[in-house]
């Protein structure tokens, strides 16, 4: 049954020919819990980390998923459940700390140290912090360092924005705001800090309309993928201007069909800049309601994976490669 499902997206697929059907991972466990509001993806060694926004009060944690089992899921056409493992989070006084604590954005590891991003609104002033933590993997458990935050400046205050993706560059991390739109963020800027979290240099970022909810690890050409979206009920917020994503290229058939927008973007790293390759973008298939996708990593050379929070429930896919 699963072979005619992959036979049949295959065919849709080559009609579709500008975008590409994302195919569902089933979640068994507490990661099924739409509650925890996915925020993030990413790798240790060959485990995928799935991160919650909102970890669970009483007993917190991330989940993890081994390549090899997403691998054997994907190959044998597998539409067995997958149940990620969890690894205990010991929060220490964060939530203290941090006054108007929104939960977890991003994340990302040098080694056995997990950086993330957390988000605060307090008396309606948005913030976003950096925080260092330290993995075990053998005792599942990361313990968060709480003497060591770093709060990054916003460049402009925007309801529910703020820095939501982080990436491992060398030995640094680059950090990127949500909202880099020409009429509301005219040069956006992606940070850089120490494994330290001391301050680096900022480096221009070129303008990309909608929301930038996540981004890959670099590959051998310093190049990754962002994760573009757009939900409609954020045009007021957002004001986007001319989408020059899809100039050259067009839209797919249900991009035009819906106002939404799902997709992936690459871009460079070149010495002191960021600059937006040649190669075109992935536009997904979309589904009548918008699914508000949070994380992104690559995934082998078959493609990506990716997660999508609450909206319109917890939803981890595979990306096949176009």
């Amino acid at each position: 049954m699963r072979t005619i499902i992959f036979i049949t997206l295959l065919f849709y697929q080559n009609i579709f020919s500008q975008e590409v059907f994302p195919i569902e991972i089933p979640l068994n466990g507490e990661a099924k819990d739409r509650d925890l509001e996915f925020s993030g993806l990413t790798w240790y060694k060959d485990n995928l980390i799935l991160l919650p926004q909102y970890v669970k009060k009483e007993d917190p944690g991330l989940y993890s998923i081994s390549k090899k089992d997403l691998i054997k899921w994907v190959d044998s056409n597998q539409g067995k459940a997958i149940k990620p493992n969890k690894i205990k989070l010991e929060l220490s006084d964060i939530r203290e700390k941090i006054e108007g604590f929104q939960g977890f954005e991003a994340i990302t590891f040098i080694g056995n140290n997990a950086y993330m991003i957390i988000e605060s609104k307090n008396n309606d002033i948005m913030k976003s912090f950096l925080i260092k933590g330290k993995l075990n993997f053998k005792k599942m458990k990361i313990v968060i360092d709480s003497k060591t935050i770093k709060e990054i400046p916003l460049p402009v205050n925007i309801k529910n924005m703020g820095f939501e993706s982080i990436l491992k560059y060398k030995y640094d991390l680059m950090v990127f705001y949500e909202a880099n739109g020409k009429n509301i963020n005219n040069k956006p800027l992606a940070l850089t800090y120490n494994s330290s979290l001391k301050p680096k240099n900022s480096i221009p970022f070129p303008n990309i309309e909608y929301r930038l909810t996540d981004v890959t690890e670099v590959d051998s050409k310093n190049n990754f993928w962002v994760l573009n979206y757009f939900w409609p009920g954020e045009k007021d917020r957002l004001n986007p201007g001319k989408d020059l994503i899809i100039k050259d290229v067009g839209e797919g058939i249900t991009h035009k069909k819906y106002e939404h927008v799902e997709r992936l973007v690459e871009f460079k790293i070149k010495r002191d800049k960021l600059i937006r390759t040649s190669t075109k973008p992935i536009q997904l298939a979309l589904e009548e309601k918008s699914r508000n996708w949070e994380g992104l990593v690559r995934f082998e050379d078959k493609g990506f994976l990716m997660i999508v929070d609450e909206h319109p429930r917890t939803l981890l896919a595979f990306i096949p490669k176009p």
